[in-house]
């Protein structure tokens, strides 16, 4: 069942055996799995349950439905962009499907270094096939490439360096293009359209436009949520009180740290909001000759691996992925104002953008904030993470222009820099990155309540359980104990799915009987 609570005057009061705060790639899978299972589920999503009817693909209506602070959510100085999801399914609703399971590297990096011994590449299979069963994934076919992507495909080539085209959870795909604003066609096999409407199915019960204020907790276990009955602004109306045995918080690595402080619960190890990892991105766009239309069609189905090398350094690396915008979000990353603004956007139809996706090491923090809508996020990129983005930005150019862009602009806020066919890539190195100089952008924040087998460095176990309070579990992004150095859809997915496993399977323990 599904309800939207945004114009409920009355409170909300009810019990359930488990309650899920988020509907994104954790929170949904869990659900569904713990649904599916018999357990009464109810599900608090802060967001509205928008559907592909109220995809309009417009700029204008999309972001401000889809995104936390309508896709403006910064850093505290302002210098990176953090694009997260609002609404029933998450971020799933805005992302571009790229379909990767966790690195074998990283894997054992976290067993290695953080004690999750648990976490083998077997075990870790059973959960990656549901997942990847429910969300349909397969390989993109080479007929679905469009020509933006092919032809970063054709320089990478040129370049003998090593690419290769993905996977994604997409059906019966219109190539429309509108990804990032949600599939008007539900062809994107997002958690909206898979796993939620399946725990409805088994009986969970979907509460949207219900923003979860504090988890309750008494004598070192859970007892349930309480929140208000938010609009679409964020500000409150009625109340909401969940009594639970089970909690699965699943807000996004900056939403659940943020809740769990202003809880004043699970932090004994001082980790929570801590080790945030942003996989922050820089771009380039290449101008050509002809149009490529790169909004039409499948926006990224090839990516560049040439400069990760996991087995070699699981801690550093960075991989190089097609991307492009609409006008308003192009706009708003080319520089100058007015007609110097105008100039670049011009030649959106002639585009091909190429992003700079970072392994990072730098760590930042989430801390509350002066509302609950607007949490503190700080995030310092060090040197060397600054250094291997900026030679990302070079190998970016050098790619683009192999591929026949007649000139590369890299987009500087000041003084934008363009290097032409012939040009040396290399100045870029020379300019570097600096946070507020360029557009940076991050749509993967992670780590901020950690997996790990020391109660003292980490915040939950393998199984996502918190160290301290009986029946809190974390199943999102924010348990990553490193960064993932890949788009981390199915991992957050394949751990939620394993951990409501393990919920189930231990479920005469949480329930009493």
């Amino acid at each position: 069942m599904s309800e939207k609570l945004l114009h409920r005057s009355d409170d909300v009061v009810t019990h359930a055996d488990v309650c899920v705060i988020g509907s994104g790639a954790g929170g949904a899978v869990a659900a569904a799995e713990l649904a599916d299972a018999g357990l009464d589920v109810v599900v608090l999503e802060q967001g509205h349950h928008w559907t592909s009817a109220d995809f309009t693909q417009r700029e204008d209506e999309m972001m401000p439905r889809l995104f936390e602070e309508g896709g403006m959510r910064q850093t505290e100085d302002g210098s990176i962009i953090v694009m997260q999801g609002r609404c029933v399914g998450g971020s799933t609703v805005h992302n571009l499907c790229y379909a990767f399971r966790t690195p074998d590297p990283i894997l054992r990096m976290w067993r290695d270094e953080h004690g999750l011994g648990e976490l083998t590449t077997e075990a870790m299979a059973a959960p990656f096939e549901r997942v990847e069963r429910n969300l349909k994934v397969k390989q993109i076919r080479d007929d679905e490439v469009n020509a933006m992507n092919q032809a970063i495909r054709r320089g990478t080539e040129a370049l003998g360096w090593s690419g290769f085209v993905t996977k994604h959870n997409r059906e019966a795909c219109v190539q429309s293009g509108y990804c990032i604003l949600g599939c008007s066609y539900d062809a994107k096999q997002s958690m909206l359209v898979t796993y939620v409407p399946r725990a409805e199915r088994a009986g969970a019960r979907v509460l949207s436009n219900a923003r979860a204020d504090r988890i309750d907790v008494s004598d070192g276990r859970v007892r349930g949520v309480v929140g208000r009955v938010v609009d679409h602004a964020g500000i409150p109306g009625a109340c909401i009180d969940v009594r639970a045995k089970v909690v699965v918080l699943a807000a996004g690595s900056v939403g659940s740290p943020d809740l769990l402080l202003r809880s004043r619960i699970a932090n004994r190890s001082g980790q929570v909001g801590r080790n945030l990892h942003l996989h922050p991105s820089v771009m380039v766009a290449g101008l050509f000759d002809e149009d490529l239309h790169g909004y039409r069609g499948i926006p990224q189905s090839y990516y560049i691996d040439e400069f990760i090398d996991l087995e070699r350094d699981p801690h550093r690396g960075y991989v190089l992925m097609p991307i492009i915008g609409f006008p308003v979000l192009t706009g708003g990353n080319m520089p100058g104002f007015g007609r110097e603004n105008y100039r670049w956007l011009k030649t959106l139809p002639r585009m091909a953008g190429l992003l700079v996706l970072l392994h990072d090491r730098s760590a930042g923090s989430v801390e509350p904030g002066a509302s609950l809508s607007r949490p503190r996020i700080r995030y310092t990129l060090e040197e060397e993470d600054r250094r291997q983005l900026a030679e990302g930005l070079a190998h970016s150019t050098e790619v683009l222009l192999a591929a026949g862009a007649r000139e590369v602009l890299v987009p500087y806020w000041n003084d934008p820099l363009v290097v032409r066919r012939g040009e040396d890539p290399s100045v870029i190195l020379a300019r570097g990155v600096r946070q507020g100089e360029i557009p940076i952008s991050a749509t993967h924040p992670q780590s901020t309540c950690r997996m790990g087998g020391d109660p003292r460095t980490s915040v939950v176990n393998a199984w996502g359980e918190s160290h301290e309070v009986r029946g809190l579990f974390v199943a999102d992004m924010s348990v990553f104990p490193t960064s993932l150095g890949a788009p981390p859809q199915i991992t957050t997915a394949a751990l939620a799915d394993r951990s409501a496993h393990h919920i189930v399977a231990r479920w005469p323990e949480f329930s009493g009987s």
